[in-house]
């Protein structure tokens, strides 16, 4: 006898089938995820206490999860831990390795982290045991901060603060000292402004008259011509002396001439002096005055016709002026 499946049954079977596939492919999937077919290989540590750990908390390699806790016991007066590894990290455990307990917060969610060791030490074997070391308490963790230190120092700042704030609320110290010389201050130059916008005082009556103003520009106007003929005649030394220089780096004996006149002159000059001394010869001195510059500014004329003619001097010689005629009367 054929069984006969009415179209509804039909439905209802491949749902269920199709149903059972689902739920298959999601334990398969949610077992991948938490390693449900994974292979685990058995080690174990001991720490002192068991730092709230339980069966099934997580055992963390790089911060990433290889394994969970199967057991904890009390072995002694110690705590012995088993844990279950998965065997594709099995390797990295080796006889450095060393595990402790972290928590992500201060309190709850207690794990076994391993921090693997160095690539040449050996790995240890399953069953074996992992070197352990203890959790850091609260106040390991205030120590290694040195968080008491900071608090105290925190504590001191504020102190200080609070005695500053104090200081400056004082109507006698110093904030409030300094404020009143402030304004003591800008009161005074309100009234130097005020006095100087309304004339009083010599600045008030030079900045208010135009004449006064006209007068220090006229002045000022005279110092910068004085100024620039002081640098005009500063040029013109400068370059008096570069003549000089060159002209008797050209010849040695103008300038011996030179020195002789100069000496000339002052003699007749001493005798000059001399003479004025004494009121009764003082025209026989004069006389014998006049024929001593004559003579002088004859043998001057002498030394310069002589430079004249020397033929390395007379290409540097400016041209000589023309001569003008000048009529004079006769005097009587």
């Amino acid at each position: 006898m054929e069984l006969v499946f009415q179209r509804k049954e039909k439905i209802v079977g491949a749902f269920v089938v199709l149903m059972i596939v689902v739920l298959m492919a999601l334990v398969v999937l949610i077992g991948r995820a938490r390693h449900w077919f994974e292979t685990y290989v058995t080690y174990y540590t001991v720490f002192d206490q068991t730092y709230n750990l339980s069966k099934d908390s997580r055992v963390k390699l790089y911060t990433v999860d290889v394994g969970k806790v199967t057991g904890v016991k009390l072995v002694g007066d110690k705590v012995k831990v088993e844990l279950a590894i998965l065997k594709d990290y099995a390797g990295r455990i080796k006889t450095d390795s060393v595990a402790t307990v972290e928590s992500p917060t201060f309190i709850g969610s207690e794990y076994v982290s391993i921090k693997p060791g160095t690539a040449k030490a050996l790995p240890i074997p399953v069953n074996g045991t992992i070197p352990s070391r203890p959790k850091k308490s609260l106040a390991d963790l205030m120590a290694e901060f040195e968080v008491e230190k900071t608090l105290k120092m925190v504590i001191k700042s504020i102190q200080d603060i609070s005695e500053t704030v104090k200081h400056l609320r004082d109507p006698k110290g110093p904030l409030y000292s300094a404020l009143d010389s402030a304004a003591g201050i800008l009161a005074n130059i309100e009234a130097i402004t005020r006095d100087i916008r309304q004339g009083k005082g010599s600045l008030g009556k030079l900045v208010g008259s135009e004449e006064a103003l006209q007068k220090v520009y006229a002045q000022l106007d005279h110092v910068n011509s004085i100024l620039k003929n002081i640098e005009r005649a500063t040029n013109t030394a400068r370059e008096i002396a570069g003549d000089i220089e060159s002209a008797s780096a050209k010849s040695p004996e103008m300038v011996a001439g030179l020195r002789k006149a100069l000496d000339m002159i002052n003699q007749i000059l001493t005798n000059i002096e001399q003479g004025s001394r004494d009121v009764p010869t003082v025209t026989k001195t004069t006389r014998q005055g006049i024929r001593e510059i004559r003579d002088g500014v004859e043998e001057a004329n002498k030394v310069i016709e002589s430079l004249q003619k020397n033929f390395l001097i007379r290409p540097g010689l400016p041209p000589e002026p023309k001569g003008k005629n000048i009529q004079t009367r006769l005097r009587r």
